[in-house]
């Protein structure tokens, strides 16, 4: 660790440890390793989309090894937690996480919540019950994935008594996959749209995306659920049916009811596909959770071993710095923190980082032996006539807006000889394969390696689009697009660099692109989009942020349709870390 004693500026100061799985009440409140290739994600995405589930064998998924109330028990208290030492100081107290806390049989200690109705005369709920009877490996699959996030989930749900079997709505909304992202822009655990999560105070911009981080999405999905369950009178399965469908869908299928004088009751509105196949899942999945025995299902183990904690820090902190004190993959740490777009956490907080717990003794020691200067690598950028804001920050890979922020400015104003302060990353944007600019520079290494020479670098010049740039570089508009992760019709800034190739590529089939530490492709998601009335291929891909040469190599169907018709299905290759 020696080396690391030599990186680091600053103290970190005082380290709060506190418990994920106990929610500690001071933590802000502020505002998929899939393949490109892999087939779109069957099973899983059906499931949150209200289609019937259909048997999955392509998925390659991570490896995470993821209208009563039943009375309020003690799940996890961090009062049970040891007291330490905290080396920091010498003085202070820090909560060490006690693994033994995980009951020893998690889903009994859950089932003994369980108090909704489940229907199970309804034929929808048999019709998902046998479905999962039949298809066991995609429960263990999923669940594992979960094993992570369920401790946490079950004490936030507890602490808002909800009804308990709310713990098993991620694995209808997303199958525990925090990338999972829909084709109505819904995104994380608790799939929320980027409206609806920023009501609920989930930040969402270039450096940190709230609805796929554990405690910030989860806090706002208890918040919500809350919400409905106030608006419907506890009615649960209609704020279930509010949560998939939004309020107003469901107010509208009552009064429609109440007009006929009909049962406002859930199973007799008449509500969209997807929310008619949506709850019956969640009680299915409550049933044989209840009763796994009954139905011949082995639940996997949700055992202490996969304890995590969050570790609150003071300040922002680089990624790879953060990897090193817990002596724990870059990798891993980004999977535990999926809401982390760049290679640090965000300059205003949340500056916690989700580590295993067994690596909290070892981190804090680390933090402790080294000196007051630290996590983060800052540069001194001297402002020349001529340069822009915009231009600085595409120069260090940024958003103005971060930019903006992190040297308090008020304005996009700036004068030449003025002095801004630019937060670089400690190793080389390839190290980080989950972060912006480590997709950037992968996507530069896997063009370099294609075409077998480096790019021109082209300075965009005011006046220019994609299309006259490609046009004078002889190359295509969807080409130039893919070279340089943007969308076709992608206004372009005046001082942004693009990137042009134009060698003739070699054969893919013979070329692979170097390893790196990280996939960087393992933040792309399929998901399936249904062609409406007077959609276009550009609409579309302007839409998710994508390309239109994007869409039609993952649709070879539309080379023998000269029109999109609507009603055609749309398979969309997303990197769900790109804002939108």
């Amino acid at each position: 660790m020696q080396t690391l004693s030599n990186r680091l500026s600053y103290s970190l100061g005082l380290v709060c440890l506190c418990l994920v799985t106990a929610a500690c009440t001071q933590l802000p409140q502020q505002a998929a390793s899939t393949q490109k290739n892999s087939p779109p994600l069957a099973a899983e995405h059906q499931l949150a989309t209200g289609a019937m589930p259909t048997e999955n064998t392509g998925r390659q998924d991570i490896n995470f090894e993821s209208v009563g109330k039943a009375p309020p028990t003690a799940f996890l208290d961090i009062g049970d937690s040891q007291p330490a030492q905290c080396p920091q100081t010498g003085n202070e107290t820090c909560r060490v996480p006690d693994p033994a806390s995980i009951p020893k049989d998690f889903w009994a200690h859950l089932r003994g919540q369980f108090n909704l109705a489940l229907h199970l005369n309804e034929p929808q709920v048999q019709a998902q019950l046998n479905w999962f009877i039949a298809n066991p490996d995609y429960l263990t699959r999923v669940f594992k994935r979960g094993a992570l996030y369920l401790p946490h989930i079950v004490t936030e749900v507890q602490k808002a008594d909800l009804p308990m079997e709310f713990v098993l709505l991620p694995v209808v909304e997303s199958a525990f996959d925090p990338f999972a992202y829909s084709s109505g822009r819904a995104s994380g655990l608790w799939q929320f749209i980027p409206s609806t999560a920023r009501l609920y105070n989930v930040n969402i911009d270039w450096w940190y995306d709230g609805r796929r981080d554990l405690i910030d999405s989860t806090n706002a999905a208890t918040a919500f659920l809350l919400d409905l369950g106030q608006t419907f009178d506890e009615d649960w399965l209609l704020a279930l049916a509010a949560y998939n469908a939004g309020p107003g869908a469901v107010k509208k299928a009552m009064r429609k009811n109440r007009t006929r004088q009909r049962s406002e009751a859930f199973w007799q509105l008449d509500l969209p596909r997807e929310t008619k196949g949506y709850i019956p899942k969640l009680l299915a999945l409550a049933a044989i959770v209840k009763r796994p025995e009954q139905y011949n299902i082995t639940l996997p183990d949700i055992a202490p071993e996969t304890q995590i904690v969050a570790f609150e820090l003071d300040n922002q902190i680089d990624l790879a710095l953060a990897a090193e004190l817990a002596e724990i993959s870059l990798e891993q740490l980004y999977r535990l923190n999926p809401g982390f777009n760049q290679w640090a956490t965000h300059p205003m907080g949340p500056h916690r980082l989700i580590i295993p717990a067994k690596q909290v003794e070892v981190m804090t020691e680390n933090l402790a032996l080294q000196p007051q200067d630290g996590q983060m690598r800052w540069i001194r950028h001297q402002i020349r006539a001529g340069e822009t804001l915009g231009g600085i920050a595409q120069h260090y890979d940024m958003s103005v807006n971060a930019l903006t922020q992190v040297n308090h400015l008020e304005g996009p104003q700036i004068i030449a000889g003025d002095i801004l302060i630019v937060p670089t990353p400690v190793n080389p944007p390839l190290a980080y394969g989950l972060s912006s600019s480590g997709r950037s520079a992968k996507r530069r290494q896997h063009y370099e390696t294609r075409y077998g020479a480096p790019p021109q670098n082209y300075r965009v010049k005011p006046g220019d689009s994609l299309w006259s740039i490609a046009k004078a570089h002889g190359v295509k508009v969807g080409q130039l697009a893919k070279w340089n992760g943007l969308a076709t019709r992608a206004p372009l800034r005046a001082g942004e660099n693009l990137l042009i190739f134009n060698e003739r590529p070699v054969d893919e089939r013979q070329t692979t692109a170097p390893a790196s530490t990280m996939n960087a492709e393992a933040t792309l998601r399929s998901v399936y989009y249904r062609v409406r009335q007077g959609d276009s291929l550009s609409k579309i891909a302007a839409r998710f942020n994508t390309t239109v040469s994007a869409i039609e190599a993952e649709n070879a169907f539309l080379n023998r349709q000269k029109y999109l018709q609507p009603g055609d299905q749309l398979t969309l290759v997303l990197n769900v870390r790109k804002p939108r």
